[in-house]
């Protein structure tokens, strides 16, 4: 795509989601309070973030070799948008992303591996597209963070893989554009599911590509400050013996919020940065030999895993702090 063709795509995104803004509010389209909300405001839109996929739409309608991908994103966009829309059941969720994710993975050849190893891809890209869902939680989080794995897939794209397509460019656009109604201290947006879900589907996309091409697994780390957060607080949900299925604000980033009283904007900032770093130590490693990857990645995750324990025995302290400034004392 051209500069003017990206200048009319930034044009066009924003016109659209001013009109989304007045037309929520209008017919009073705002984010549903739930377990997991981190907000206490009942006018804020839902769904801010469905430019996400209309971005990506701009950039591949004309791109033969995404056929797959397409469909897949437009299925996904499509059904989540109609659960921010009627909350939908989770049957109707589930078998879109797997349906998306298997055209994913047809997408990228995958399907001619042995068939565990498919099944495995598939069930890791639909728990992969969840998690990512989750990040809308707090203000600033699905912006940050996208714009740092989407800018360093682009990154990669170009300067280790040596192409240059206009999907990445595309969504990076759309997500400054909803960066500024909702990365700050209070969001006039949030992505909802329609938004949250395509930008994981796109990163997802991104990744296998770049596994795929670099014929390295280290990738997979570009998402894995976010990604121990949830395997994490899934293993101590497990130990606290609650239902893994069921909406909770136990995320390490929800509770830096809750517990500690972090700003938003300012948690938000601290996993991009940290994944930012981890992107440059990933993309340094990419190329060397696969022990020096192993090493890489043990210490990435053994110091992720490490940080999110002390954060966790650190806020449980606080917990009890608060909870025995607030009981009575006799008289």
């Amino acid at each position: 795509m051209s500069l003017t063709e990206y200048f009319l795509l930034t044009i066009g995104l924003v016109t659209t989601e001013w009109l989304h803004l007045r037309l929520a509010r209008r017919y009073a389209f705002f984010e549903k309070l739930t377990e997991r909300s981190m907000h206490q405001h009942t006018t804020t839109v839902r769904a801010g973030g469905f430019i996400f996929y209309l971005a990506a739409l701009a950039a591949i309608w004309r791109d033969d070799n995404l056929v797959y991908f397409c469909l897949g994103l437009t299925a996904l966009a499509l059904i989540s948008f109609w659960d921010d829309l009627a909350d939908l059941p989770k049957r109707y969720r589930i078998v879109a992303q797997v349906l998306a994710v298997g055209l994913l993975l047809v997408q990228e050849g995958l399907l001619v591996s042995p068939w565990y190893v498919a099944i495995v891809v598939l069930l890791a890209g639909v728990g992969a597209l969840n998690a990512y869902n989750f990040m809308d939680g707090i203000n600033g989080m699905t912006a940050f963070y996208s714009l740092v794995t989407v800018g360093t897939l682009w990154f990669v794209e170009g300067a280790v893989m040596g192409t240059t397509a206009a999907l990445f460019p595309c969504v990076l656009i759309a997500l400054a554009v909803f960066s500024y109604v909702n990365a700050r201290p209070r969001a006039m947006c949030f992505a909802g599911d329609v938004g949250s879900i395509s930008v994981g589907f796109i990163v997802l996309y991104g990744i296998v590509e770049c596994i795929s091409r670099s014929h390295s697994w280290l990738p997979v780390l570009f998402t894995a400050v976010y990604g121990a957060d949830s395997l994490l607080t899934i293993l101590y949900r497990l130990y606290l013996r609650q239902n893994i299925v069921q909406a909770h604000r136990l995320h390490l980033y929800q509770e830096l919020v809750n517990v500690r009283g972090w700003p938003h904007l300012g948690v938000s900032a601290l996993y991009a940065v940290v994944q930012l770093g981890i992107n440059g130590l990933v993309i340094v490693a990419m190329n060397k030999p696969p022990m020096v990857q192993m090493l890489v990645a043990g210490g990435v995750i053994g110091c992720l895993s490490t940080g999110y324990v002390l954060a966790r025995l650190q806020l449980k302290k606080d917990t009890k702090k608060r909870v025995g400034f607030s009981k009575p004392t006799r008289l």
